[in-house]
């Protein structure tokens, strides 16, 4: 797998590069709040994207940026197209703080991500990401049920990976219902 590029800009367009690297041009796609001038140097860390189809490149200018779209592409739903544009968006910094902060409507408001992918992002990555406990009551609609739960005597670490799973449309008495067979399982 590719990991680290640096070379000459040999293309520069929105959302993607052509960088120059040991004879080879390599397109390598960024978040495009990442801006570079062609006939520049660059240096990338570099995500290789491999599908049955296609291989893709994804650069990115710190590890740290690196591992934190790698985090993101891991929450079941959100590939690559919509973890570059959630760091178009904002910067690592601002995308750990809407995390830690249970922020759904930052999540939402980028294209590609709805309610419960927004619900996933935040969930699965609040213990890799944040610190401190998860506020169920930013996640929209479920604190009636995560207080029925509690009440029941399950801990909001039990609670909090079954909560994308149950459907908050649905009377309380059913999602208390599902939430409780999730729980069992």
């Amino acid at each position: 797998m590719i990991g680290y590029l640096e070379g000459e800009i040999k293309y520069a367009g929105n959302g993607k590069i052509i960088l120059f690297a040991n004879g080879i041009g390599f397109t390598i796609f960024i978040p495009g709040n990442l801006v570079f001038l062609e006939k520049n140097q660059a240096k990338l860390f570099i995500h290789t994207h491999l599908r049955e189809d296609s291989l893709s490149l994804f650069g990115f200018s710190s590890s740290e940026d690196l591992d934190l779209f790698e985090l993101l592409i891991s929450v079941s739903g959100v590939g690559p197209k919509i973890g570059l544009a959630i760091f178009t968006a904002a910067d690592s910094t601002n995308i750990i703080r809407a995390i830690e902060s249970t922020n759904l409507s930052f999540f939402t408001s980028i294209s590609g991500v709805g309610k419960k992918t927004a619900q996933k992002i935040i969930l699965d990555l609040k213990s890799k990401v944040g610190k401190g406990d998860i506020n169920m009551k930013n996640l929209e609609g479920s604190s009636e049920l995560v207080d029925s739960l509690i009440s029941l005597g399950f801990q909001k670490q039990e609670i909090a990976p079954i909560m994308v799973e149950i459907d908050n449309s649905l009377p309380l008495s059913m999602q208390i219902k599902n939430a409780l067979k999730l729980l069992r399982k």
